[in-house]
């Protein structure tokens, strides 16, 4: 029961009903890093929910380069569409740091949803912010020059595994709660990891950006031009975790 409040799904079932849900929560592993969660073509019988560590969702593409879909945190389900909508997965899922995994089964999932009409409500939601999230990648790598593309994805990571931070002298800062290498930067926005590094470097330079214990620190200056408030979803009642939440990307 210790990970419920940092579920956002689990926070939204009332309290008298979490003894008869979390049966379903109960079949967990733990995780070394690097391990692969599931692979497309694989049969799709498990919706995850992540209690620690974290997790990315990546595609291969013809030539073996890895698009990167989403981060995932604690707290956050994964590869439910998949298991909604297809027979198998649709994309990889890998721990990268050592993870601790709940594993609810498909015909567990489909009952919860029958059951709380606030589950399907959350799980529809997301679907949206992942689907808007797939269009805001392939804006960014077509329409946009590298010091956009590095900017944008920057925001998108701020949504995805941003955690907001108060510093007592420089204000509200967001920081990246992962290590990216730049090499991985650059695989995100298809260039080279030289221009990567120039582009960043002058980001530093501008004070938009810092670095934390190899973690990418976002500063108010960053906050206030680049990053701007979510939608307001009327139709999808939304009650995020304080560590979960989604922004836009930046237009040119």
């Amino acid at each position: 029961m210790w990970f419920v409040g940092k579920s956002e799904l689990l926070s939204l079932i009332q309290c008298h009903c979490l003894d008869e849900v979390m049966p379903a929560f109960s079949d967990h592993r733990s995780l070394r890093k690097n391990a692969v969660i599931y692979r497309p073509d694989e049969s799709s019988e498990h919706v995850y929910l992540l209690k620690s560590g974290s997790v990315r969702l990546y595609r291969l593409t013809e030539d073996g380069q890895e698009i990167t879909l989403a981060f995932v945190k604690a707290g956050m389900i994964f590869g439910d569409g998949d298991v909604l909508n297809e027979e198998s997965y649709s994309h990889h899922a890998q721990a990268l740091t050592p993870s601790m995994v709940c594993y609810i089964r498909k015909a567990d999932f489909k009952e919860l949803l029958a059951r709380y009409d606030v589950i399907n409500q959350f799980v529809l939601r997301n679907h949206y912010l992942r689907w808007q999230e797939a269009q805001q990648l392939i804006e960014n790598l077509s329409l946009h020059d590298v010091r956009k593309r590095l900017v944008n994805i920057l925001v998108m990571f701020s949504g995805q595994v941003g955690t907001p931070l108060e510093h007592p002298e420089h204000g509200d800062t967001i920081l990246i709660d992962l290590p990216i290498a730049q090499d991985k930067l650059a695989e995100f926005i298809g260039t080279s990891r030289e221009s990567v590094n120039r582009h960043f470097s002058d980001l530093k330079a501008e004070g938009f950006v810092d670095m934390h214990e190899r973690k990418i620190v976002l500063t108010p200056a960053f906050i206030t031009r680049y990053i701007t408030k979510a939608p307001a979803f009327a139709a999808l009642p939304a009650n995020p975790a304080p560590h979960v939440f989604r922004v836009p990307l930046m237009r040119a």
